[in-house]
């Protein structure tokens, strides 16, 4: 009975006690930069995987440049036909190049309006 009594008074005291002086804003410290490492977990990746794309298709690039074209690395420029199928060629290549920057440039100002959006938004 006596020891009922004890326990049950030890119980209210400590459900009466308060978190210690600053534990709020240490929680939210560590929430924050764990969010703070993941935001730069994921910028490093994304870097990691263009840097990645972009030097395997600068290898691609000198591969055909190099066994489909025959084309030589030299410092001396290849004398380059001008055949209607060459022709044919550059022309739909400056194309293509044309569109990815196009779409580069809009994917570029897309993403910008939309973290402008998000920013007000939060």
């Amino acid at each position: 009975m006596e020891q009922d009594k004890v326990l049950k008074k030890a119980i209210r005291i400590r459900r009466s006690e308060s978190l210690p002086y600053g534990f709020d804003k240490k929680v939210m410290h560590q929430v924050f930069r764990a969010a703070e490492q993941k935001k730069k977990r994921s910028f490093i990746l994304g870097l990691s995987l263009i840097s990645m794309v972009s030097a395997v298709m600068i290898v691609l690039a000198v591969f055909i440049l190099t066994y489909y074209f025959s084309f030589s690395m030299h410092l001396t420029l290849p004398q380059i036909s001008n055949s209607p199928e060459t022709k044919t060629l550059f022309g739909f290549s400056c194309y293509i190049a044309i569109v990815i920057l196009a779409l580069l440039g809009m994917d570029g100002y897309f993403r910008s309006l939309r973290k402008k959006r998000h920013e007000k938004h939060s």
